[in-house]
């Protein structure tokens, strides 16, 4: 290496690379601004709206938000019914809060191998882990990269096992011509800083069924049915 081409490496080094970051502009900071005004800081009028637009994007009626994918997560493995001690396939390449909210949700995660091409999760490793005590598989759309879903529905077909889909990397993500998200049991985003759509902190459940987003979004009130802008909103309780 000469001289000059370690002067250019630790001159780059010594630059610093952000990881992520949003872009803040005035009308964020005017939507902020306007939040804190109505004195509605929590679930919402706002949160009411990005779940109606959220669902339109996705064509799917059943969304529920949550304060972020980890709990989406978590949220729709106990929706899904699965019992302690079940387990469910997924992937080793991910941030940690996948394989946390299997412990969470009191089942056992089993990691199956990955594509070394597209870093997602094999399906013909899925195969190979599968057992009596399977229930379901949770594949992640690795940076955006939509998992083989034709193959991994054959197989939750075949075993008869559900689908949770971690989409955190994956809200524009399209596998032939579907949004990521419309081919499992129940699909979860995240909102965090460094993703496409920011809120700070945030996540979304989209299901194919209305009663297990009914159940997730009780769950997510630690048991209430009506959240506080149902009961204190403009589509609060009337006498």
């Amino acid at each position: 290496m000469t001289v000059e081409m370690e002067r250019t490496l630790i001159q780059f080094r010594e630059q610093f690379l952000v990881f992520g970051a949003p872009a803040i502009e005035d009308a964020e900071i005017e939507e902020v601004v306007a939040s804190m005004k109505s004195g509605w800081l929590g679930t919402g009028p706002k949160v009411a709206r990005f779940e109606q637009d959220f669902a339109a994007y996705k064509n799917t009626p059943h969304v529920a938000a949550v304060n972020s994918c980890t709990a989406a997560l978590q949220l729709s493995l106990l929706a899904a019914g699965l019992q302690s001690g079940d387990e469910v396939i997924t992937t080793p390449l991910t941030f940690c809060a996948t394989v946390n909210s299997i412990i969470h949700a009191g089942l056992r995660p089993v990691l199956a191998d990955i594509n070394p091409v597209t870093m997602n999760i094999a399906p013909d490793s899925i195969e190979k882990c599968i057992t009596s005590k399977t229930r379901a598989i949770l594949p992640v759309h690795f940076a955006g990269r939509p998992c083989d879903m034709d193959a991994i529905c054959a197989i939750a077909q075949k075993y008869n096992l559900k689908i949770i889909e971690d989409c955190a990397h994956a809200i524009e993500t399209e596998y032939k011509g579907k949004k990521a998200g419309s081919f499992g049991d129940f699909a979860c985003f995240s909102f965090y800083v460094t993703k496409n759509i920011v809120t700070g902190e945030g996540g979304m459940v989209i299901s194919r069924h209305k009663e297990d987003i009914a159940r997730i979004k009780i769950l997510a009130l630690h048991g209430m049915s009506k959240d506080a802008w149902k009961r204190f909103g403009d589509e609060g309780y009337k006498l």
